[in-house]
């Protein structure tokens, strides 16, 4: 009698854990993100090119980013209102690879280049891509004349970064596509940049 009792409490138990099992359709819901991870829908382009007072609070920070203008002879700083952050030059190469929404300037680094770190180390930015930097690269001397001065110049906007070493999965390299020596941490370019 008693192990009927036991084995009718089991079948029961067994059951009962299956119904509950089959109605949990939490388990189905995707992840939901805790914060939106792309740089530029977060950073808000400033107009003009000054920065009101009450547009940059004790909450926010400006920063520059260089991209290329139409006729690829100049860059043009376009500045950006972001949240305060612990790593600013690592934002700011996030939206210098993510591109400009202006019109009338153009983005300079190949497309499906990532960030891949960036390090400063005794006031020399060490910034790694991936190699789509080369590989996707189309461009000739202009270009690579452009993307480079647009790395070191939107890094050097920062008072304590003198130079930038660009770096490409990890490790040094001698040109990008031939026409620009990029072996040894770059100084900052003004001439370049249109007034």
């Amino acid at each position: 009698m008693m192990f009927r009792k036991r084995i009718f409490l089991f079948i029961m138990l067994l059951l009962m854990t299956v119904m509950l099992g089959g109605c949990d359709n939490t388990t189905q819901q995707p992840p939901v993100p805790l914060q939106n991870e792309n740089p530029q829908q977060q950073a808000a382009p400033i107009e003009g090119g000054t920065v009101t007072p009450s547009s940059v609070g004790q909450d926010t920070m400006k920063m520059t980013v260089y991209y290329s203008t139409k006729d690829a002879l100049n860059l043009v700083g376009e500045q950006y209102v972001v949240p305060k952050n612990t790593h600013p030059a690592q934002t700011a190469m996030e939206l210098l690879v993510a591109g400009t929404k202006n019109p009338e300037l153009i983005s300079v680094v190949p497309a499906g280049t990532k960030l891949r770190n960036i390090s400063v180390k005794e006031h020399i930015a060490y910034v790694d891509f991936s190699d789509q930097l080369v590989k996707n690269n189309k461009g000739g001397s202009a270009s690579e004349i452009l993307l480079v001065a647009s790395i070191v110049n939107t890094l050097t906007e920062f008072h304590d970064i003198k130079k930038v070493q660009i770096l490409v999965e990890g490790k040094k390299i001698d040109t990008i596509s031939g026409h620009m020596d990029i072996g040894e941490p770059l100084s900052r370019s003004e001439k370049i940049i249109k007034k």
